[in-house]
């Protein structure tokens, strides 16, 4: 019989693969299992790994090209005061209002940054006043009032202001404008300030109290021509002329002696008048700085022990000035461009008493920087 070896080779060759699927499937099928499992791992971890390097920015990022910046758990972000937000109100300021209480004015202009900055000035200011050089003493507080003026860069646009005083309000020795008109330390506070209206009512001469009869120059004798009670706020410079005039025989008084006559009584009349009908103006009053000018009057009643000094006459002022809550603006103690001190003579002063053009800029920029600082609630 013949054989077909086709056959047998073929029927082998179907034998061998059923004995291999046999043999192999539960490999095969382990394969499987695994396969499947390691494709869905690495699925994962590609999900994973382009859901840690997405920004909307660009998408995908490959790690190796933009790093993830990240912040360790154990620090934490440095801490910055929030500042005064501009409209906010500044605490402990002064607001300006009208008879109706209607707000004029509020410091609502300045960062916390600009405050802390002005409270730094204004520390370093005091510690100048102790300075034995008038002259540097009163370079450096001009230096530091410019300063704080810088600083609040505040403006007062719907609010007028009175000045009352003899010649230094005046301006009599400084330069003059293009009308004739003197430029006092008044022209000064308003560069600083920029007022809505500026009333100038200083006038060579001037003192508190009558002492002849000549009603010309005594400012109690003229007190609602003087005194606008339509300013929200009045500054007094006033006093050198009831030290300095020349008589025979001068009255000074004594405060609360029942006496309207001398200089303490008509002073006294003034300021209570003032305190008690202006009830919606702030008053500043202005202490005269320190001059070698003197009185050369023979006699002065009134006064225990001999003759009364200019600061024995600006005392006074700042007796009344408290028991009215009137402001003070400090010149004399703090030995501000002292006349007697001879490169404040020579530098600041046209003459024994008043102010040339650089000393007038001096005083203005300072009487701007109290009015200020006061409305800022700053000390």
């Amino acid at each position: 019989m013949k054989v077909d070896f086709k056959y047998i080779a073929s029927f082998l060759v179907v034998v061998l693969l059923f004995l291999g699927v046999v043999v192999l499937s539960g490999d095969y099928i382990d394969y499987r299992r695994n396969y499947k499992d390691f494709q869905e791992y690495m699925a994962q971890k590609e999900q994973q790994d382009n859901g840690n390097h997405e920004t909307p920015e660009t998408g995908t990022i490959p790690p190796e090209t933009t790093p993830q910046e990240t912040t360790p758990a154990e620090t934490e972000p440095a801490v910055t005061p929030a500042p005064v937000v501009p409209g906010e109100v500044l605490a402990g300021s002064h607001a300006i209002t009208d008879v109706s209480g209607n707000v004029l004015w509020q410091a609502d202009s300045l960062t916390q940054e600009e405050v802390d900055a002005i409270r730094g000035y204004v520390a370093e200011r005091k510690e100048v006043y102790g300075w034995s050089s008038s002259y540097e003493k009163t370079l450096k507080i001009n230096e530091l009032d410019k300063l704080i003026l810088g600083a609040a860069d505040c403006s007062f646009p719907n609010i007028q202001i009175t000045f009352v005083g003899d010649s230094v309000t005046e301006g009599i020795g400084g330069n003059v404008d293009g009308s004739g008109k003197y430029i006092s330390y008044v022209n000064y506070v308003q560069d600083a300030l920029r007022f809505g209206t500026v009333l100038n009512n200083g006038k060579g001469g001037r003192m508190i109290a009558d002492y002849t009869g000549d009603r010309t120059y005594a400012i109690a004798m003229d007190q609602d021509q003087l005194f606008n009670i339509n300013s929200q706020i009045i500054v007094m410079y006033v006093g050198l002329n009831d030290y300095l005039t020349n008589l025979e025989k001068k009255d000074f008084g004594t405060l609360d002696s029942g006496s309207t006559s001398g200089y303490c009584g008509q002073l006294q009349t003034l300021m209570n008048y003032l305190g008690e009908y202006y009830t919606s103006t702030d008053f500043f009053v202005v202490t005269a700085y320190p001059t070698s000018a003197v009185d050369s009057s023979t006699e002065v009643v009134g006064f225990a022990g001999g003759k009364p000094t200019l600061n024995d006459y600006l005392e006074q002022q700042r007796i009344l000035a408290q028991r009215n809550g009137f402001h003070l603006i400090e010149l004399y103690n703090i030995g501000f461009m002292d006349g007697n001190d001879p490169q404040v003579a020579a530098n600041l002063l046209s003459d024994s008493l008043h102010p040339n053009d650089t000393g007038y800029q001096i005083l203005g920029d300072h009487i701007a920087a109290e009015i200020l600082l006061y409305y800022l609630g700053i000390e």
